[in-house]
């Protein structure tokens, strides 16, 4: 990262803290102990989250089939991996859904964005050896953090960066990384300050160039994937300007058939990931 953009990220006095629930949900279920009831418990403790949470639980997202009308009902219907990603889902997209002073970024739409490529990321990592399916949900959910507070705290750089996307007809990342002042490396410092650890600020740094994350390749590249996946599917925010192509496959031990066999299966959850998510983002 250029020293000047960490000088000028750690000038930023309101930069966001971690969210406590998903800070509880991280620290807790990283211990040998984590339990149904104890996720349970951290969820309770925010009555907003909880409905929320059963409002999530009870969409078609996650096919329950029955009414949920409880936490313990939701962590044994829909599964205790799954409820602990809707709490980091639901934390995260709390932070930001204010206007961000851009026509071209909304809010809602990018958390929409990075939902789906959560999924779509864990559905590839299922595929892969050495990859834990939940981590890659959670920094997934993460990947463009850094696009939101690029709005928020850089906007006269972005909309430099913006018209060079228009003028030059170059993608928003290339036109970032010109400026100096690219939405992965400011992922990453959040991540960083936040103390997520060195595997989730390297793959938000390199989910866009997946081959340069070292030992993290594997699972910067099931992001990358995730990514340009949701995005021809049309999930949320889409980018702007032509995005350029990341061949990754070989990484993550895929063939072509195995990942359209996965762009199918996640594209039969896009309507059930937008109508589930949507109105629980916005509110």
């Amino acid at each position: 990262m250029p020293p000047s953009l960490v000088e000028r990220l750690d000038a930023i006095e309101d930069l966001p803290t971690i969210p406590h629930t998903m800070q509880a949900v991280l620290s807790s279920l990283d211990s040998v102990s984590a339990s149904a009831a104890r996720l349970e418990g951290i969820i309770k403790e925010d009555p907003v989250l909880t409905a929320k949470v059963l409002k999530v639980a009870n969409s078609a997202a996650y096919g329950a089939g029955t009414e949920i009308s409880s936490l313990s009902r939701a962590i044994v219907t829909v599964g205790f991996d799954e409820v602990r990603n809707i709490v980091i889902g639901l934390s995260l997209s709390g932070l930001f859904c204010d206007d961000l002073g851009f026509d071209e970024f909304n809010a809602v739409d990018i958390w929409l964005h990075s939902i789906a490529v959560a999924t779509c990321a864990k559905m590839i990592a299922q595929e892969v050896d050495g990859l834990d399916p939940e981590e890659i949900f959670t920094a997934a959910m993460l990947h463009d953090i850094g696009r939101i507070l690029f709005c928020l705290y850089f906007p006269d750089e972005l909309r430099d960066v913006l018209a060079t996307v228009h003028n030059d007809n170059i993608s928003l990342n290339e036109a970032e990384e010109q400026y100096g002042l690219a939405h992965s490396e400011i992922g990453a410092y959040l991540a960083y300050r936040w103390q997520l650890g060195g595997f989730m600020v390297n793959v938000i740094r390199y989910h866009h160039h997946p081959l340069k994350a070292g030992e993290y390749t594997a699972a910067a590249a099931a992001i990358n994937l995730a990514d340009a996946i949701s995005i021809q599917l049309q999930i949320g925010w889409t980018g702007l300007g032509p995005s350029p192509k990341v061949k990754v496959a070989k990484v993550l031990g895929l063939d072509s058939d195995k990942i359209k066999q996965i762009a199918r299966a996640f594209n039969a959850e896009k309507e059930q990931i937008v109508s589930g998510w949507s109105s629980v983002i916005s509110t």
